[in-house]
């Protein structure tokens, strides 16, 4: 591999290869290399022994200089040689920085952290868990970003680079990384506002198809058609946030920030009922006895829609097809807005802390006998078609 003494005016007049590309490595910072591609882009990584040889991108050229390279290799080859020195794993890992980044900084500044830690903890995530955050790479983020797309979820796969780009930019300012490996990516799909709201047909063959799924998957996404919450408000609900038949949403769960009690319908109370009782701090919808909140939605999601013959519809939409509901059955737009939890103005929130309770009793008991007599007619028509077929 070519040995060369780096300065500017060297690396800006490298040519590029006529095809492939050359590495070239610097004789001043050693493990600092230099990668010119056939499109003349010219990048920093560092090569260095961890357990195995490994290469670690710094970043492209001249939008990360040469002085800030070599400062950022320098940083992380005393880091390796720490870890090497000491025995033991010094380097964060990226669950540990998710935590400590919601400790330091979302729970400070963000209303609705509890939600954006949510995003980054999960399961397209979960094999970045033990890693060294500062061994994830561009490529990967982007394999996670394809990943999410492939599924269906473009506008989560926008969401969660936003959510990973901002941590990312917080570990490096506070010099706990030396990159944002998210610098670069664009957003892998247009955020156009959705609009998909489920048929009262699919509402039925959704309802019904419950019953033929993994639980407690199947009962968690009845509980999303019946109060209009979103995924992990009902995901990460815990039996101690239920008190008779009200269900208060904590303000640290909320994405508006602010608590919501919900005065929950016989249908509802009759799925919590049948779920296994861990303890007041358990989850309810939990495969681990309680300990641990219910995941894998994907892998549920795509079992659901084959169960019930629909697609194109996302958890998130059970959301929108409960609030048009609402709408739907007569219910008043307050009424509705305090139901869903979507925030009002700000001065009547500040003044207003009632908790209308009966209006939102009266408005989910009709929402719950509403989706009721949809399933009950789908019912009817499947039954006539069998005894009068064409």
């Amino acid at each position: 591999m070519p040995r060369q003494k780096f300065t500017d005016l060297w690396i800006s007049s490298r040519p590029a290869p006529a095809r492939g590309r050359i590495d070239y490595s610097d004789a001043i910072c050693p493990g600092l290399q230099l990668r010119v591609t056939s499109r003349g882009v010219k990048t920093f990584s560092l090569i260095f022994r961890h357990g195995h040889m490994q290469r670690h991108t710094l970043g492209r050229y001249p939008r990360l200089g040469l002085a800030e390279a070599r400062r950022q290799a320098m940083r992380l080859m005393r880091e390796v040689a720490e870890t090497e020195k000491t025995g033991k794993a010094t380097l964060l890992t990226f669950s540990d920085m998710v935590h400590t980044y919601a400790d330091l900084y979302l729970k400070r500044n963000i209303r609705s952290w509890a939600n954006t830690k949510a995003i980054l903890q999960q399961d397209a995530l979960a094999h970045f868990g033990k890693r060294r955050a500062s061994s994830i790479t561009k490529k990967d983020v982007v394999a996670v970003l394809d990943q999410l797309v492939a599924r269906g979820t473009p506008h989560a796969a926008v969401n969660l680079l936003g959510k990973l780009r901002a941590m990312f930019n917080w570990a490096v300012g506070r010099d706990m990384l030396v990159a944002n490996p998210c610098l670069g990516i664009k957003p892998p799909a247009k955020t156009t506002q959705r609009d998909r709201v489920l048929t009262d047909a699919e509402i039925a063959a959704v309802w019904n198809a419950c019953d033929k799924v993994a639980q407690p998957f199947g009962v968690m996404v009845r509980m999303l058609m019946l109060t209009g919450a979103r995924r992990n408000e009902i995901a990460n609900m815990r039996r101690s946030e239920v008190l008779g038949d009200i269900w208060t949403l904590p303000a640290e769960r909320s994405k508006s920030g602010r608590a919501n009690a919900l005065p929950l319908p016989p249908t509802a109370i009759a799925i919590l009922t049948s779920l296994p009782d861990h303890g007041a701090t358990s989850y309810m919808f939990s495969t681990t006895r309680g300990e641990k909140a219910a995941s894998n939605f994907a892998k549920n999601k795509r079992a659901l829609d084959e169960a019930s013959g629909t697609s194109g519809w996302t958890l998130h939409d059970l959301r929108r097809t409960a609030r048009t509901k609402l709408s739907e059955i007569g219910i008043d737009r307050e009424t509705a807005r305090r139901i869903i939890g979507h925030a009002g103005d700000t001065l009547d929130e500040t003044y207003d802390r009632a908790t209308h309770e009966p209006a939102k009793r009266a408005a989910l008991a009709h929402l719950a006998a509403h989706i009721d007599a949809i399933v009950y007619q789908a019912s009817n028509d499947r039954s006539s078609a069998c005894l009068n077929p064409q």
